[in-house]
């Protein structure tokens, strides 16, 4: 009986162009760089890490696929583009030799850019003696007129989130099949940000990644206004109510919600719960919870 082929670059590579072939992408690795078809205005860059952002104990391969990809078409629609293009590089353990492993990564990462109509233009291919490491890079073409910032809040305007929160965090909080599930059931708010980005009124926006409270102090903080929230009206599934009850803590810092948060001067044209309000500038006070000032809570690489 012969010996195995050897799994070395060309063959890790090789499985990898499959799986994104299987999965609606039509990737030309035969240079050293992509060639993106369409226009580019913004361009967003993320990383994820072992251990850090996931966790392989709990996480399947394919899960952390798609949550490579999420996270970077969220910034995208943060901003109020399409999603035109990914890249990524891998940097994969000395260990990582199964094909079957780099397939459901690939999987993962190619189903939801499929799914958002963004092509896979390549990526980079690494050894690290180190834990998982992906990172990617994403770009796309402006949705509407203008791209989305988060300085255009106005004092009077209504402040929305497109989706729950907390599911997120609580799979980290409280791990099961079921919480960590309801976690990685995140998608990027593409739809809604190009309605935002095509409206005619003025709206500040950014996607909730590190937490409702500190990101709700960085667009307030962006804008020179304050944004006074109300801790009941914050949306959470029934899952999380089951697991905490009223207890919202959790689902105003817990963080990789990935809604969107947004303030606008009337309703949008999509599912959306009002949360707050867009006031005069309170000094020391970017955000209110209830009527008092609340802390920055979120998460911090570096604190």
């Amino acid at each position: 009986m012969s010996a195995p082929a050897p799994i070395d670059e060309t063959v890790m590579i090789a499985a990898i162009a499959q799986a994104l072939r299987d999965h609606g992408q039509a990737p030309d690795l035969s240079d050293d760089c992509g060639f993106p078809t369409t226009p580019t205005a913004l361009v967003t860059t993320d990383t994820l890490i072992e251990g850090v952002h996931f966790d392989c104990a709990w996480d399947s391969d394919e899960q952390v696929g798609a949550q490579a990809a999420v996270q970077n078409l969220s910034d995208l629609a943060a901003s109020g583009a399409g999603a035109a293009w990914l890249v990524w590089s891998l940097c994969l353990p000395t260990q990582w030799r199964d094909l079957d492993r780099l397939r459901a990564l690939t999987t993962g990462f190619a189903r939801v850019a499929s799914a958002f109509g963004a092509s896979v233009l390549g990526g980079n291919l690494t050894r690290t003696p180190g834990p998982l490491v992906v990172s990617v890079t994403a770009g796309g073409a402006l949705a509407g007129p203008r791209a989305l910032r988060r300085d255009a809040a106005r004092t009077g305007q209504t402040v929305f989130v497109s989706g729950r929160l907390g599911d997120a965090a609580l799979g980290v909080l409280r791990p099961s099949a079921e919480t960590r599930a309801a976690r990685h059931a995140w998608r990027p708010h593409m739809a809604e940000a190009a309605a935002l980005a095509q409206s005619s009124g003025a709206v500040a926006c950014m996607d909730i990644s590190d937490g409702l409270l500190l990101d709700a102090t960085r667009l307030a903080r962006a804008s020179g206004v304050t944004l006074a929230l109300e801790s009941a009206r914050v949306p959470v599934s029934a899952l999380f109510a089951a697991t905490l009850g009223a207890d919202r803590r959790v689902a105003l810092a817990g963080g990789e919600d990935y809604v969107l948060l947004f303030t606008a001067d009337s309703p949008p044209p999509f599912e959306a719960w009002a949360i707050g309000r867009v006031v005069e500038p309170i000094a020391g006070a970017p955000v209110l919870l209830d009527d008092a000032p609340a802390p920055a809570l979120g998460w911090d690489h570096f604190s």
